[in-house]
């Protein structure tokens, strides 16, 4: 071992890849995070190893679920863990990207095709290929996903077009909506109802202020009045008698930003996965995937 640290001989890198350790294998979500808190407490033991790189790939809502349930203090991981994110230009790269590969590789073309060149439309008087990156929660898998629908929606026959687009939003929405259900179900266990309830809202934008009290209302008893098989459900009998709680669930599965400015609206991340008390009077934006109106 110590021949392979300090060696100055050429040596052979491998790299060895684990997929899918949160999956629904691990019973109950308590199993789950009680696992890989210990994955994570390993990994901390390999770190003064030289010749041997760990790197863990961990979403968002389990690593809170780990903080949530008190397995581990998050400021003392702050210096392990890198926060990784996605900006419109990167999406737009990797769109490029993606484009480009299919059309060469299906019409042997040297020509560089771009996603914008495919997308060179308008939907609903937006620039398709904007109208497409603002629905993707900028997730590069989501990005591929959309115009992968949108690809096999004119199937080669016909030309992209609005239609085309709107189409395959739909499928999208309802791809992305079930995801987010499975990503959050083992924190906010009626998180499929709580992204229901955001119908109740009529405006992009808003202020919990400008919100009557008759609407909070009507959304807070869809939510009380949802089937209930567990009577003694804390979570479903409590929690959601607060309209303000409801935002900050909304804010924190990332289907309601915080609106900076007319081009800047600020969602969840691993730096800010929740909505401060002060947050509460800002104005709010509901995500363009998620605004059904």
């Amino acid at each position: 071992l110590i021949k392979c640290e300090f060696s100055n001989e050429k040596q052979v890198r491998i790299v060895i890849s684990i997929d899918d350790l949160d999956k629904s294998w691990l019973s109950t979500s308590a199993i789950r995070y009680d696992f890989i808190n210990a994955l994570l407490e390993a990994f901390k033991e390999l770190l003064d190893l030289k010749s041997v790189k760990i790197l863990i790939s961990i979403r968002t809502d389990i690593i809170m679920g780990i903080y949530k349930n008190s397995l581990r203090q998050d400021e003392k991981d702050q210096s392990l863990i890198y926060a990784i994110s996605w900006n419109k230009i990167e999406i737009r790269n990797i769109l490029d990207n993606r484009i480009n590969h299919l059309v060469q590789n299906q019409y042997q073309s040297t020509k560089t095709v771009t996603f914008s060149d495919i997308f060179n439309f308008k939907v609903l008087g937006e620039p398709a290929d904007e109208y497409i990156i603002n629905r993707t929660m900028l997730r590069p898998r989501d990005a591929i996903n959309f115009v992968n629908l949108c690809l096999s929606e004119c199937d080669g026959k016909v030309d992209l077009n609005e239609d085309i687009v709107l189409e395959a939003e739909e499928k999208f929405y309802s791809v992305r909506k079930v995801a987010l259900v499975k990503e959050w179900k083992s924190i906010y266990s009626h998180i499929a109802d709580y992204l229901d309830a955001l119908s109740f809202l009529k405006e992009k934008n808003f202020r919990i202020s400008d919100i009557s009290e008759e609407l909070k209302d009507r959304a807070l008893n869809y939510l009380i009045n949802r089937p209930n098989d567990q009577p003694n459900d804390e979570e479903h009998n409590n929690r959601i008698l607060d309209f303000d709680q409801l935002i900050k669930v909304w804010f924190t599965v990332g289907v309601v930003g915080i609106k900076k400015s007319s081009s800047l609206t600020i969602y969840s991340s691993f730096e800010k996965p929740e909505l401060d008390i002060t947050d509460l009077t800002k104005q709010f934006e509901i995500h363009p995937l998620f605004f059904r109106h």
